[in-house]
Order: structure tokens, then C-alpha cells, then sequence
């Protein structure tokens, strides 16, 4: 496949996965099985340290050095540690890919994930494809599955996918993760993530459909989504809460509105 200049960087990838890492070692290895096990061949897998003191980047590493497809992972370090949501946004800016896709490292993918969404937005040049996904929460005893299907939508008129999502806000899920989307998208129009952890995805996603002329959602399960104890967007029972988490959620709000 020929080289493509985009800005300074050279197209070598159809498709980036972008992968967030922080302390996840628990984790990181369904995640990378599920994104390495990919049926679309032409991904590249950008995993953002952004420097945990775990032994999450050495098990990306080992996959380096050891899986088949070990030559596409790519990892960039953060200077310092700087949140989910600049991390989001140094994946935007470090990918290669036409298409961006953000996973998160303690969930999975369906392995035909990228090939769906990837064909649907080749067939109707589309800037956005949001696959559907199903949320399994692993808290007590046993897990609760629960899923969440679009039904089949093309727009390809001009604020016709806008006027839907404003018109009924519950229609869109106001994730970052689960949409194959064109980098462009985020890059000629300065869109980024807020720098803090919590909602970072709300505020940029929200936004989206006014950049965006072509989308499809689709009904297929792409993305499987846990909600675990400790997890970021989990708020677990507890019978203490650090003042200082509380001001990191009030500071997340403030930015969102």
C-alpha cells in the first residue's frame, strides 16, 4: 500500500485502534487478544502509555515481541501522567489511520468489529459508523448483561443526522468508544477531548454531529463494555468518599457545561 502525507505524518493504516493504558494489567490482555484478533488486516494499534506503575506497557510489549500482527503496535508515552481525556487526544493526533477507532483497555471487541464498521463506511462514505454494544457489569455475584442496539440508520443528507440526535438526546450514546470515524473529522475541525477523567466523552461526542454529514449506526454487537469495581465510569456503594474525588467530578462538570 502506497504512503499517503497527512499534515507531517505518513499514511501507512486503513484503521487505527486507539488504546489508552493506565494500570490496567488486570485487564489489557482481553483487551489486546480482542483488537489483535481483528478479521481487517490493515489496523494499526496505537496504545497510549500514560505512565501507570503497573506492568501494563511490559505485557503490550510482550505482544510486540510475540504475536503475529506484534510489528503494528505502536506505543506512545505520555510525558507525564495526564488523564483519560488527553490521552484521547494525543491518540488523535499520533494516529496514523484514515479511520480512528478508541478502545479502552479494560474492554473487548467483537472480532469482526473493525472489518463491519469499516465496510459500511467505505459503501456510503461515511465520516461516522457507530457499531451497537452490550455492557456486562461483573459487581456481586454474578454478571448483568445488558444490551444497547441501534437500529440501522444511513444519513447522508446534510444535518439530517443532527437534526436526530437533537431532537431526541437519549437516541445517541455519548461514548468516544465504538464509532469508526475519520481522523480528519477531528483534525481539521480542532476537535479534542477535555483534560480531565471523568465525562471527557461526553462534551466531544456530543458535539460530533455537527461536523458530520454522512453516519451510520448499526445494530451488530461490536463492543463489549465492563463495568467493574474502581472503574472510572462505575460509581460504586462505598462508606467513604476522598474529598478530593469529589472536586476532580465537580471540576469534570464545570468543563463540560
Amino acid at each position: 500500500m502506497p504512503f499517503i502525507i497527512i499534515g507531517n505524518m505518513e499514511q501507512k493504516y486503513e484503521v487505527t485502534i486507539g488504546i489508552p493504558v493506565y494500570n490496567v494489567e488486570r485487564y489489557i490482555r482481553l483487551t489486546m487478544d480482542s483488537a489483535l484478533a481483528q478479521t481487517f488486516r490493515n489496523i494499526e494499534f496505537l496504545v497510549l502509555d500514560d505512565c501507570g506503575t503497573d506492568s501494563s506497557i511490559d505485557i503490550v510489549r510482550e505482544y510486540q515481541q510475540t504475536h503475529p500482527r506484534g510489528k503494528d503496535i505502536r506505543i506512545v508515552r505520555q510525558p507525564q501522567n495526564g488523564g483519560l481525556g488527553r490521552a484521547r487526544n494525543r491518540i488523535i493526533e499520533e494516529a496514523s489511520g484514515k479511520y480512528l477507532y478508541h478502545l479502552d483497555a479494560d474492554d473487548a471487541i467483537a472480532p469482526n468489529t473493525i472489518e463491519l464498521l469499516y465496510q459500511q463506511a467505505v459503501k456510503y462514505d461515511a465520516d461516522i459508523v457507530y457499531g451497537s454494544h452490550e455492557r456486562i457489569e461483573t459487581i456481586g455475584d454474578s454478571p448483568k448483561r445488558i444490551l444497547f442496539c441501534y437500529p440501522k440508520m444511513v444519513f447522508l443528507k446534510e444535518n439530517e443526522f443532527a437534526d436526530k440526535v437533537y431532537s431526541d438526546y437519549a437516541f445517541l450514546q455519548a461514548m468516544t468508544w465504538n464509532f469508526l470515524i475519520k481522523r480528519s473529522v477531528y483534525i481539521e475541525n480542532n476537535i479534542r477531548h477535555k483534560p480531565v477523567n471523568y465525562w471527557e466523552d461526553f462534551s466531544t461526542t456530543i458535539d460530533l454531529p455537527t461536523y458530520v454529514t454522512r453516519a451510520v449506526l448499526l445494530p451488530d454487537i461490536t463492543y463489549y463494555y465492563y463495568c467493574r469495581n474502581n472503574s472510572l465510569s462505575n460509581y460504586q456503594k462505598r462508606n467513604h468518599i476522598d474529598k478530593s474525588e469529589i472536586q476532580k467530578t465537580i471540576d469534570a462538570m464545570a468543563l463540560v457545561k
